[in-house]
Order: structure tokens, then sequence, then C-alpha cells
């Protein structure tokens, strides 16, 4: 499943909520797809990350592109500084 850059930053922030740091608002279309997902809740309090959530979170993790690509140096012909 592949999920827009704005409903990671929104699962993103519902995490960092859940770790009880402040954190801003909260798209309320991108909220409402997670909901639908069934990585989000709406309570009382707001939108709450849920355990598929902090799953879908982790998987995306252990998945991502690493962020450069390394590449052997070139090497030189003998005899050239």
């Amino acid at each position: 499943m592949v999920l827009s850059d704005a409903q990671i930053d929104a699962l993103l922030n519902l995490a960092s909520k859940k770790a009880g740091e402040v954190v801003g608002w909260i798209g309320i279309a991108e909220a409402r797809g997670l909901t639908e997902l069934g990585f989000a809740t709406r309570n009382r309090s707001g939108w709450e990350i849920t355990d598929a959530g902090v799953a879908a979170l982790a998987h995306r993790d252990v998945h991502a592109e690493p962020a450069a690509t390394i590449v052997p140096f070139r090497s030189e012909p003998a005899g050239r500084p």
C-alpha cells in the first residue's frame, strides 16, 4: 500500500502526539483517509494513531530507500597523480 506524502506526514505527526510531543494541526482529509485505512481513530481529544498505524510506519522505515547512494571511487590509471 502506498501512502501519499501528506498521509505519511500526518501519520508521523500522530506518532509524535502519541509519544507525548506537542504537535500542530493534522489535515482532516489525511486523517480521514488514515481512519479509512485503520491507521488512525477519532475521539474526544482528536485524532490518534492506531497500532496498525504504528506498524505501517515501522514497515515503511524498514523498507525506506537509503538517504544516499554510495558509489566507489574511480581508480586512476597507474602513473597519474
